[in-house]
């Protein structure tokens, strides 16, 4: 099996806790769960009807505040429409952008399916804690690259991993039963280079920031 990002060959890692294989491709950073190790769509959706936050969730909102701060409030004045992909149940972060004056759409495959990006482009799009749970992220990037406007933003959180299968086998963030993917920065910078973005900055922890050439 080779990377599907980069496609150089990738080295298993099992994860004898869960009783789960890993792919690692050492050149981009890239990790991903062997489909044979999937939950059901059933089973997913069960996961994410446990996420019961609101904009009454003081931590919450301030995750949400803190990644817009550290990603895309230095660049609000050209921003004015967002697309939310991956809102989730609960749409606090939308909320919070449409506090700062932006018109909103969101898009999530369970709550908010309606294909209201159809036929647009967007100042910015956002996606929180989403990526890590899809199977293809290079047919996600470039799903980014046509509903972005040239010179609009796309602001992404995850956790990065560290690149080392020994620190990945005691990560906490691999034991969540629905995340399949796991990136580095560089990981991005592929997808970005091949989807027509660059990476303008990142935390090198969960955010980063990408400007649409």
């Amino acid at each position: 099996m080779l990377c599907k990002l980069c496609n150089k060959h990738v080295t298993n890692i099992s994860d004898t806790r869960n009783n789960w294989e890993f792919l690692h491709c050492m050149d981009c950073g890239f990790i991903f769960k062997n489909p044979q190790d999937y939950v059901s769509s059933k089973e997913e959706l069960k996961q994410y009807n446990n996420h019961n936050n609101t904009i009454d969730s003081p931590g919450y909102v301030e995750m949400f505040e803190k990644f817009m701060e550290e990603t895309f409030l230095e660049h609000i004045d050209e921003i004015k429409n967002v697309l939310e992909f991956g809102s989730g149940p609960g749409p606090v972060f939308s909320e919070l952008l449409k506090r700062l004056g932006l018109h909103v759409d969101m898009y999530d495959k369970y709550f908010s399916p309606e294909r209201v990006y159809e036929g647009k482009e967007y100042d910015l799009i956002t996606s929180t804690e989403v990526i890590e749970h899809i199977e293809n992220p290079l047919e996600i990037f470039e799903f980014f690259s046509a509903h972005v406007k040239s010179g609009g933003y796309l602001a992404l959180m995850t956790q990065f991993h560290t690149n080392d299968a020994e620190d990945f086998k005691k990560w906490w963030y691999k034991n969540d039963p629905t995340h399949i993917c796991f990136f580095t920065p560089q990981s991005f910078e592929i997808l970005a280079e091949i989807c027509g973005f660059r990476v303008l900055k990142t935390d090198l922890k969960k955010s980063i920031l990408l400007q649409r050439i």
